[in-house]
């Protein structure tokens, strides 16, 4: 606690510092330029002769989209503007308190909707876009994130998976990691999509705890664009997902004006930069390369642990525009991670087992894709995108035995990829009617080696997986959005998948509608089959079998669940909006242990799995999820989520139990504030407050597990006991200063401010001789200094 309280008076007095030297600066009009494209939401064609105007100044600025649908905006004041969009036809569109900074120009390409209704008259007033998904064919359960948000935020860290833990019906498991539940689903049921294709769970040390989840995502804010986040009842589009979806997009570079961006602080060094490849002409490029101090923090011993982590991580984005041929883009995410830990030789400093084991683990992710998109006509595009994505995952761990040899504990190679090919064509009818139709095509290789001791036995050290072949997965979908009317709207689908492994066959249909009944109040209902495939490892467990290889695991079925939706937005004024949702949800089909309670629904991870399993447990989650956000408006902003839920499962031992991820309920509160001052400087004030049920365990069978020295649980009462409630409150303090070439921004983030404490499990105490609930008490201060010019 010591080095906290050092650190944070250091960060603190720095800032001060700053603040007296800086604040003399003479005052100067400082400008920035906006710009952007307009384009058909539907078939992404560009208007030509769009109004854009920037609300607020004086005089009003504005601009007219050239042929090709661009816009320029120059020397517009620094400072938040309400910017709208107008064209003759379509329903105009007002992005509310977009922030324009002298480091970098304010890029937006806005999409409009088609109006379905005669025009009657020319309407000045847009209606506001931030309560819109980008995915025009999701009706329910679908909200958009925008990168600023992601920075804001928090305890969002710049990370999409932690900031959309404040978004209704999610909940999280601790600090150290960022997987989330959905609506009482558990974490390996979210599907993560770049640029249109399914990658690997994109997050530094993916899995190491939860199987879904990792310390922070691989994404940098300063590639990202607007992007979506679904809950339930998605479109056809997305499969091999049964509780949500991140369809995560990447940006372009600035084509005219080269940029960059420097970062250091406590949890790494970002260095991004962006421009044409030759000024005048449309290419243009866009990276982020970042180095982890994280390691920082444990040898300060802010994080308690004996582990030595750190990672980097690369990420890019090429755009080739062409006159006649379509838009080119070359894009990828890659990172590496290392961490390794240290045994203690000596076994009277032993307190838990895991001081008797020592491992190196090595985890490269990434993801190369080229990307293409051409307009066809007036009322079509077509999109495709070819893309290779894996991982190489090496865990060498040794445990010392009670003679204080170092004998095998854990070896595991994985190295898994696939080649995906994704293609989809867009074709808008009419006004009232837009179809899209795609193929998906993964080509999955593998190449697996997993060993482990069973019950920590040296002796039964052995091969559960070992593999190197290939299979494929495949979808096909097409789905239709039907605009009845201005006030009433329908998105019909079907998505089918196929599974080469073990020629599974599923058919998954999908129907969601939406309907304003009176102004500013609209009804919304969606229905989803949604499935999803397990680990390889699964599939792929063998055991031999009277001198047989046998593989338990590979004739399962794919995973499936029905979602439920019913919706009611109000939009209670222009800044202010409630909306309810709530939902039920059946799951079946998914794996479990024949005559016992074990069921992957409860899957958290399992690295030495070897269960033989059926298609023999069902699962239900019911729930109510609310969202009052008053979006950001006169410099400040307020976001409260609240969801209550009941998530349960029936096992093969037909009786119905708590899931692990039931925790009852969640509630978010946040708040913001800026303050414009003087000299062209911002100070942010931001806070987060969560809330949320304890998390469900088994009880220990105390006398067993003393007698082993290792926790036992009994699984005839599998996730009986509930944790205590649990709190954590975030916060985030930031300080901008525009120039005329550059702006800088110093920020401090602490996690867990209060210093709430953290369940890590039950372990067996050699010291004391007894079984030990274990919870520690995590503060993470992250202080940083940023500079865009």
């Amino acid at each position: 606690m010591k080095s906290i309280r050092k650190i944070l008076m250091l960060a603190f007095t720095a800032t001060l510092l700053f603040l007296v030297i800086t604040n003399n600066a003479s005052a100067q009009t400082v400008t920035q330029s906006l710009k952007g494209k307009v384009f058909d939401n539907e078939t992404q064609t560009p208007l030509i002769g769009a109004t854009v105007v920037v609300l607020g100044t004086n005089p009003l600025l504005g601009a007219i989209t050239d042929k090709n649908g661009n816009y320029k905006i120059s020397n517009v004041p620094i400072g938040r503007y309400n910017i709208q969009f107008h064209y003759l036809g379509y329903n105009p569109i007002t992005l509310s308190e977009i922030l324009v900074t002298s480091g970098k120009e304010v890029v937006n390409n806005i999409g409009l909707t088609e109006s379905v209704s005669q025009i009657k008259e020319v309407s000045v007033k847009g209606y506001s876009q931030k309560d819109k998904p980008l995915n025009t064919m999701a009706l329910i359960s679908a909200k958009t994130f925008t990168v600023e948000e992601t920075r804001r935020y928090a305890g969002g860290m710049d990370d999409p998976a932690r900031l959309v833990s404040a978004f209704a019906g999610v909940t999280t498991g601790n600090i150290s990691d960022n997987a989330i539940s959905i609506r009482g689903n558990s974490p390996k049921g979210v599907s993560w999509r770049l640029e249109g294709v399914e990658i690997p769970n994109p997050s530094h040390f993916s899995g190491a705890n939860v199987a879904g989840g990792g310390f922070v995502t691989i994404f940098s804010s300063q590639l990202l664009a607007n992007s979506d986040f679904f809950t339930g009842a998605f479109p056809a589009e997305y499969g091999n997902a049964l509780a949500g979806v991140f369809d995560m997009k990447l940006r372009n570079g600035n084509s005219e004006k080269r940029e960059h961006t420097v970062q250091a602080g406590m949890m790494g060094i970002d260095i991004a930069s962006e421009g044409p490849f030759k000024k005048g002409k449309n290419a243009s490029y866009l990276f982020n390369y970042r180095y982890s101090t994280f390691s920082l923090l444990t040898s300060l011993g802010i994080i308690p642990s004996g582990e030595v982590p750190t990672f980097q991580d690369l990420s890019f984005k090429l755009s080739f525009p062409t006159q006649k041929a379509g838009v080119f883009s070359l894009w990828g995410i890659g990172a590496i991670d290392n961490n390794s830990k240290k045994d203690k030789p000596d076994s009277t400093k032993w307190k838990y087992d895991f001081d008797r084991v020592k491992y190196d683990w090595g985890l490269k992710t990434g993801a190369l894709g080229l990307s293409h998109k051409i307009i066809t006509g007036s009322k079509t595009y077509i999109n495709t995108v070819v893309a290779v994505s894996g991982i190489e995952n090496i865990m060498d761990a040794k445990r010392l035995n009670n003679n204080l040899a170092s004998k095998p504990y854990w070896y595991f190679t994985d190295k898994s990829g696939k080649i995906s090919t994704s293609t989809f064509i867009n074709h808008k009818f009419s006004a009232k009617h837009t179809m899209k139709a795609g193929i998906n095509y993964h080509t999955l290789i593998y190449k697996l080696d997993l060993n482990s001791a069973v019950n920590d036995d040296s002796e039964t050290f052995q091969n559960t997986v070992k593999e190197n072949n290939s299979s494929s997965f495949s979808e096909f979908y097409v789905q239709s959005k039907f605009d009845i009317t201005e006030n009433l709207s329908i998105n019909t689908g079907i998505n089918t998948n196929y599974f080469a492994l073990n020629n599974r066959f599923s058919v998954d249909p999908r129907l969601s509608l939406k309907w304003g009944f009176k102004p500013k109040h609209s009804l919304s209902f969606g229905y989803g089959k949604h499935s999803q495939l397990e680990e390889l490892k699964i599939y792929l467990f063998s055991q031999k079998v009277n001198g047989n290889t046998e593989y338990p695991n590979k004739a399962l079925k794919v995973s499936q669940a029905h979602h439920f939706v019913l919706g009611y937005d109000w939009s209670i004024n222009d800044n202010l909006r409630l909306k309810i949702e709530p939902y039920f949800q059946f799951l079946y089909g998914i794996p479990g242990v024949s005559k016992t309670s074990y069921s992957l629904i409860n899957f958290q991870q399992d690295w030495s799995f070897r269960n033989s399993l059926e298609n023999n447990t069902h699962g239900q989650n019911i729930g109510i999820d609310f969202t009052l956000e008053r979006f950001l408006n006169h410099n400040y902003y307020c976001l409260v989520t609240a969801s209550v839920f009941d998530s349960k499962y029936m096992g093969d031992d037909g009786v119905w139990r708590n899931t692990r991820y039931n925790r009852g309920f969640v509630m978010n509160v946040l708040v913001g504030k800026e303050f414009f001052i003087k000299n062209n400087r911002v100070i942010g004030v931001n806070g987060r407050l969560n809330y949320m049920g304890g998390e469900r365990t088994s009880p220990v069978l105390v006398q067993e597990s003393l007698k082993q020295k290792s926790v036992v649980f009994d699984e005839s009462k599998a996730f009986e006991k509930q944790l205590p409630a649990i709190y954590n409150l975030d916060l985030s303090f930031s300080y901008r200063i525009n120039k005329m070439k550059h702006s800088s921004v110093w920020s401090l983030q602490i996690k867990n401010a209060l210093g709430a404490p953290m369940f890590s499990g039950y372990f067996y105490n050699y010291k004391t001789r007894e079984i030990q609930n274990e919870e520690v008490v995590v503060i993470v201060p992250s202080i940083s200094y940023k500079i865009e010019f």
